[in-house]
């Protein structure tokens, strides 16, 4: 049984290795934003509002780990935060990223593996719609937590309805915390993310300060 009922969707979630997921997200690159707009998208205006929320403007440098397409930044950019540095698995994805003028930076690089930054080289990490089943691995947090500040804020989301699939990124959320390597600071409810898309996926998004 699949992940969604979404066949666009499910080619992603259903990935196994990294080329099967760059693979999917550069055939997909060049109808991405038209795709999940129509599929309703809320995660741009809910990442962007609790980033604000939580974010003083002028903060830089910030990653935004799994940029995609640069679709949630680009209201940052336009509410005047800057300093983005995107990374992203899909070349394709990356290349249409690149004409949003939002990045002082672009590369390849893939979740799950050691990122080529530092130590504690960023005081926001953002990560919107990235760790899910068929997408980044539970384990990107821990080089989140490696690449952010200490009291810096790792900005995340993961579907927010629980299953065998969904499990993993929570217990790894609560690993961490109970670890003492990050705290809590808000969580938003799960919400239906993408309506005209799959009603039954949702997600919620988190802020975590690191220790």
């Amino acid at each position: 049984m699949g992940h969604s009922s979404n066949p666009k969707l499910e080619k992603v979630y259903a990935a196994r290795t990294d080329e099967d997921r760059r693979q999917a997200y550069n055939e997909w690159a060049g109808s991405y934003d038209k795709d999940v707009t129509a599929f309703g998208i809320q995660l741009p205006y809910v990442g962007a509002c609790v980033f604000a929320k939580h974010v003083k403007m002028g903060t830089t440098p910030i990653l935004d780990a799994a940029c995609g397409t640069g679709m949630h930044s680009l209201p940052l950019k336009m509410m005047g935060y800057d300093g983005f540095h995107g990374i992203d698995i899909s070349d394709g994805m990356l290349a249409i990223a690149e004409t949003r003028n939002v990045y002082d930076t672009l590369q390849q690089m893939t979740l799950g593996k050691p990122l080529d930054f530092p130590d504690g080289h960023f005081p926001v990490t953002y990560a919107i719609g990235a760790l899910a089943p068929g997408n980044a691995p539970p384990d990107s947090l821990d080089e989140f937590i490696r690449v952010t500040q200490k009291d810096g804020l790792v900005i995340w989301s993961t579907h927010g309805h629980i299953n065998e699939r969904t499990e993993p990124f929570h217990n790894k959320r609560h690993a961490l915390s109970k670890a003492g390597l990050w705290e809590l600071v808000f969580e938003t409810t799960p919400f239906v993310s993408m309506p005209d898309g799959d009603s039954a996926i949702k997600h919620a998004v988190y802020v975590y300060r690191v220790n």
